[in-house]
């Protein structure tokens, strides 16, 4: 090799490396960057939330600006109404972030929100937001039974107000209100009951597989998966589900009463109405949206004038670590696909399981 091929290799693995090095450069500068930027953020919210524990009115009470016609005040000088949010599946089944966090449930949330604004003197009445398909026909009950305790002891005007879906154990929670406003396109009623089991005895035996069971009694292992379903076994779920729903159409019968208009087997027989459809029968008071409701809850309540003012519960201080990163998880969690409420349904702790619940038939079958 001459003198000037191997000075020219030099230069080359010299340039080389330093383009390696440049790249790695900037690499780290990339990720310093990506780090910088994540520790800015979670300092952020840790003063952020840090403020707003300790800096915020801290009276019981704090009142929330709604829109710009309504308008905060101080707790401590006028009364004002509450918005309590009733929003996806009702169960008892403890909620969680992408990074762990825990919340409680939405049966819990419900139900602390409720006793602690219908205990409050200040809160002259109460504001059901509800946009949920139902869920789980024991947290329904429970809860339900729990809030007529309560308002029977501090009475107060509740008004419902229906988001997108008020539907089955949705709608059965709302028999709390006095009064109820739904939006035209709101898909409401959905008055029922419904269990679904896997059976996969098909694909067993066209694979060869098979499932030996012992058991105590002929029905210990009703309506498994893994064999085909007895008729005496269907009929005895049908008429457990016949009694399940006649607890719901009582509440309805007993919430309503001679508001209901029209068939009632046509309407408790499970289907959805539009919010224009569930006024023409009956299953709400009126066409309206949340400032409607609040207005009317304010009226209801004795609060006068056009702004009425909207009373929320503070923060407890042992949230601090939820609240501070709750706001990051929901950015990095990952969204399904999947059509509500499957997405918290489809978990098998629900197969089998009786819900007041509305579960759109996107397989196609009756």
């Amino acid at each position: 090799m001459s003198y000037e091929e191997e000075k020219e290799n030099k230069e080359n693995g010299s340039q080389e490396e330093n383009n390696t090095n440049k790249k790695n450069k900037i690499q780290k500068e990339k990720s310093s960057k990506r780090e910088l930027i994540f520790t800015a953020l979670v300092l952020a919210s840790i003063i952020i939330g840090i403020y707003s524990l300790f800096f915020n009115n801290e009276n019981k009470t704090t009142p929330i600006q709604i829109t710009k016609n309504i308008n905060s005040i101080s707790a401590n000088t006028q009364d004002g109404i509450a918005i309590i949010d009733l929003t996806g599946v009702i169960t008892h089944a403890k909620r969680k972030t992408s990074i762990g966090l825990e919340y409680p449930s939405v049966t819990e949330e419900l139900m602390e929100d409720f006793e602690y604004y219908i205990k409050d003197p200040k809160v002259k009445a109460i504001v059901l937001q509800v946009d949920s398909p139902g869920g789980a026909l024991t947290s329904c009950e429970e809860a339900l039974k729990y809030l007529q305790d309560l308002k029977a002891k501090y009475p107060k005007p509740i008004v419902a107000s229906f988001r997108g879906m008020a539907a089955s154990g949705g709608y059965y929670m709302s028999m709390i209100a006095d009064k109820i406003y739904a939006n035209e396109s709101t898909l409401t009623g959905s008055i029922g009951v419904i269990s679904q089991f896997l059976n996969v005895s098909d694909l067993m035996d066209k694979y060869g597989v098979k499932m030996y069971t012992i058991k105590s009694g002929r029905n210990k292992d009703s309506l498994s998966p893994f064999r085909e379903p007895r008729e005496d076994e269907l009929a005895y779920w049908q008429d457990m589900t016949y009694e399940f729903v006649a607890q719901f159409t009582n509440v309805v019968e007993q919430a309503r009463g001679d508001k209901i208009k029209g068939n009632r087997e046509d309407i408790f027989d499970g289907r959805v109405f539009s919010g224009k459809k569930a006024l023409e029968v009956g299953l709400i008071d009126a066409i309206g949206t949340l400032q409607d409701a609040i207005k009317d809850a304010a009226k209801l309540g004795g609060i006068e004038g056009e702004d009425p003012y909207i009373i929320k519960k503070p923060q407890p201080k042992d949230n601090l670590l939820n609240m501070i990163f709750s706001g990051i998880s929901e950015n990095i969690k990952p969204k399904s696909s999947l059509p509500i409420p499957y997405e918290e349904i489809i978990n098998t702790k629900y197969i089998g399981v009786p819900m007041y619940i509305y579960i759109p038939n996107y397989t196609g079958e009756n």
